[in-house]
């Protein structure tokens, strides 16, 4: 299954994740040894974690029905397992206050992470929760874990995959607002850089001169750290290929000069 089409998948499943006030999710793919390692996690439990009143981790696996070659799940058994993880989830958060943190999916595997007030009561929850979906063999484990290092080492995404869920929302945004992204638009992009010299060096790469330099101001940031702005623009389709090819682009050369690329910006065309 092709890295696009799992992703697609996986945004598709959001819609059944337990959802909070306070509650972020969103999904990601890895790339394990030329396997897709398929991830869906609340982005929004990093700023309140590690909790002092919930930690221990609740681990449950299970092997998924029929998973395709890739090792993620078929599209006829996505519904069935959606439906076992809000069961779950609501059974864990009555019996132990377990706050579901995400999951992940390979080599025909699924892992989902909870943590909760005690273990007290959770393999009887999970006891019930399976029952009703004979045939999904499962593993529970209830392990010590203040630091959260199952969240934050399995599931919270680095920096760089961050950056591009970050991206991808904006370009999820401008579709949702009814822009098919399919002409190019002026789409400008801001970075930052610690000296002048570094900055004229990002100039100098290859393809720079179809860029547009809007501005070239030496404003301080909030620390001091990276005075020398740029701002330029370039007639781009912001899609999820423009997020790989330039964004990602731009933010892996600013950070070899040590700079800091703030990210893309353009107006929705309907």
């Amino acid at each position: 299954m092709p890295r696009t089409l799992t992703l697609a998948l996986l945004l598709l499943t959001l819609k059944a994740v337990s959802q909070t006030a306070e509650s972020d999710w969103d999904a990601y793919v890895l790339d394990m040894k030329g396997k897709p390692v398929s991830i869906v996690v609340d982005l929004s439990l990093a700023a309140r974690a590690p909790m002092k009143d919930r930690t221990m981790a609740l681990v449950v696996r299970t092997r998924l029905r029929n998973p395709g070659s890739n090792g993620q799940p078929a599209m006829e058994e996505i519904p069935r397992l959606d439906s076992l993880e809000e069961d779950m989830a609501a059974r864990l958060s009555k019996a132990t206050g377990a706050i579901y943190a995400g999951r992940f999916t390979q080599r025909g595997l699924r892992e989902f992470c909870f943590y909760a007030l005690d273990s007290v009561g959770y393999a009887e929850a999970l006891y019930a929760a399976f029952a009703a979906y004979p045939g999904y063999e499962w593993l529970g484990k209830a392990v010590a874990d203040k630091a959260w290092s199952n969240y934050f080492d399995m599931l919270y995404p680095a920096p760089d995959q961050l950056e591009r869920m970050r991206f991808r929302r904006q370009s999820d945004e401008l579709r949702q607002a009814g822009d098919p992204l399919e002409r190019p638009r002026p789409v400008e992009h801001r970075l930052r850089f610690r000296t002048r010299v570094s900055r004229d060096q990002f100039l100098r790469q290859p393809g720079m001169g179809d860029y547009l330099i809007v501005e070239l101001p030496e404003l301080p940031d909030e620390k001091n750290e990276f005075p020398f702005m740029l701002r330029l623009q370039h007639s781009s389709i912001p899609d999820y290929r423009f997020i790989e090819q330039v964004a990602m682009g731009f933010r892996t050369r600013a950070l070899e000069l040590k700079g800091r690329y703030e990210g893309w910006a353009c107006d929705a065309l309907r």
